[in-house]
């Protein structure tokens, strides 16, 4: 999702949605009789930094028998390693953490930097800095003794889905990346559709208003560039180019009523990696899924706090996810 004044997928610029930190310490523990351990760990950047995270471990995991692992990265704006938003009880990462965590892969997520338990600063770090925090974990993993070095992936939301390629490009070694509601065109187009389609689909809005503010869309977004180094390396990037250079196996997913990711990037981030030549490559849109993946027939982010609880992630989103990643992690 997006942060203050730099929400491309959610369109958290307007300030429709904003990423949420919980009041309380949050609970990140293994749930009862889970088949992993839940271990606190900090995690130190190149930067100086040091990022406060949570690796689930499969029962049994050992220097005798160690096993594949995944790092999840959250979306835009400052995001905790559960990448809570304050919709419900929705923990998207935490769910995933849970999946995989039964099926015998470690799962490590974390804080942003300067957001929970992580040290560092959020303002100002592009998409570029936020890829080198996850190299940073991804040494972390290579350094456990129950984590097989050859059987690392990378699992990427919103921008995160964005991120990921960076990383995978930088670490050719990766098994696997997932892309969970990203985008291939430059997400300077991305966003004036996103914000366009907003505003046409706001029927509070009269025509002259309406168009009134589509109008302003260009000037909004130059603003916000001038004000914001993330927001203008984020909107200048070139999504396409890195996926054509990135040669590791991908799963493109995207949500059928996702309106801000929508369904027609999906195609666009398959024909990329293809093109640069990449043999593995699967790309799914699910039915009656929004840009967080729960089951949604509207889609609108603005209408995300009017969905019927329990807010979840969809399951069968869930388990494409961990039958994908299981082969290509063995």
């Amino acid at each position: 999702m997006i942060r203050c004044g730099r929400e491309i997928f959610c369109v958290l610029a307007l300030g429709l949605l904003l990423p949420v930190i919980a009041e309380d310490k949050p609970d990140y523990s293994a749930p009862e009789k889970a088949p992993y351990t839940a271990e606190e760990v900090k995690v130190e950047t190149s930067a100086g930094h040091v990022l406060a995270g949570t690796l689930t471990l499969p029962t049994g995991a050992s220097k005798s028998e160690p096993v594949a692992a995944v790092i999840a990265i959250t979306g835009s704006g400052p995001q905790d390693r559960d990448e809570y938003l304050g919709i419900g009880d929705l923990r998207p990462f935490r769910q995933v953490a849970d999946v995989l965590g039964r099926r015998g892969i470690a799962v490590l997520r974390m804080d942003d930097r300067g957001t929970g338990g992580s040290g560092g600063t959020f303002k100002g770090a592009t998409s570029a800095d936020f890829a080198e925090d996850i190299r940073a974990g991804l040494a972390y993993l290579r350094s456990r003794p129950q984590i097989r070095c050859d059987r690392l992936g990378v699992i990427g939301h919103s921008e995160g889905a964005v991120i990921a390629p960076m990383v995978a490009e930088k670490e050719p070694t990766l098994r696997a990346i997932v892309l969970l509601a990203g985008v291939a065109e430059p997400p300077h187009s991305a966003l004036h559709f996103q914000i366009k389609n907003i505003y046409e689909h706001d029927a509070k809005l009269s025509a002259d208003e309406r168009a009134s503010l589509v109008a302003a869309i260009p000037g909004k977004i130059e603003a916000m560039m001038a004000s914001d180094p993330w927001l203008k390396f984020f909107l200048t990037c070139d999504p396409q180019a890195t996926m054509r250079r990135v040669k590791t196996p991908v799963l493109i997913l995207t949500g059928a009523n996702d309106q801000q990711a929508v369904p027609a990037q999906v195609a666009a981030q398959e024909a990329a990696f293809k093109e640069g030549g990449n043999p593995d490559v699967t790309a799914r849109v699910l039915p009656d899924l929004n840009h967080l993946f729960v089951h949604d027939l509207d889609g609108f982010p603005q209408n995300y706090t009017k969905l019927p609880a329990p807010v979840v992630m969809d399951q069968g989103a869930l388990d494409l996810i961990a039958d994908w990643l299981s082969p290509r992690l063995k």
